[in-house]
């Protein structure tokens, strides 16, 4: 498992360019960003129990709103004074297979990303810091992302394979004959997707 949580860390790194240097200036960035982690968290606290299916699964799991910042505080500061090596990764890697645990949309997790960029970039506003540290931690935050969507993706296939006896492999293909099937089903419904004017 190490293996293929390094081969997609590293996947990402080099699809968004992030480097060692990324890596040094999003330390001395977490420095002041840290100071206003309180404000940080609580904007993306408030998104996140702004949306009523959130809601329902923090109530089940019967996580606090004080946990869950305590949750978000750990988080924040991995993403800044973290290494982005294997150990990080799989550190972020077992966040996505909580979610799939506790029944967390994919959907909500983009969303709770979105609105940590969206606070993020507030406090780089405030803290006057320029375009460049936008886009580090943009690489930054899309890496955690991706890794946490492989956890999540993990878990499925994994829960799926002991539930039912199919093998990943035989699943996939599945999948994509069934997603091909209703992809032709649901397009003249729906239109066709952007950049699809070659497409079958």
């Amino acid at each position: 498992m190490d293996k293929d949580i390094e081969r997609m860390s590293e996947e990402a790194k080099r699809y968004l360019e992030i480097s060692e240097e990324d890596v040094r200036r999003a330390h001395e960035l977490g420095d002041k960003l840290l100071k206003l982690s309180e404000k940080i968290i609580s904007g993306a606290l408030n998104s996140l129990l702004s949306s009523e299916l959130a809601s329902e699964i923090i109530k089940e799991s019967g996580i606090t709103r004080e946990r869950a910042a305590e949750a978000f505080a750990e988080w924040l500061r991995e993403t800044l004074k973290g290494d982005y090596d294997l150990e990080h990764a799989k550190r972020v890697f077992t966040i996505g297979l909580a979610h799939a645990r506790h029944g967390v949309h994919r959907r909500l997790m983009c969303l709770c990303a979105g609105a940590w960029l969206r606070e993020l970039l507030k406090a780089l506003k405030e803290a006057g810091e320029p375009i460049d540290s936008a886009i580090l931690l943009s690489k930054l935050l899309v890496w955690n992302l991706v890794l946490m969507l492989h956890g999540y993706h993990v878990a499925r296939r994994e829960s799926l394979k002991r539930a039912s006896g199919i093998s990943p492999a035989l699943f996939e293909r599945l999948f994509r004959l069934k997603a091909d099937e209703v992809y032709r089903s649901m397009r003249e419904r729906v239109g066709r997707p952007l950049g699809s004017r070659h497409t079958v």
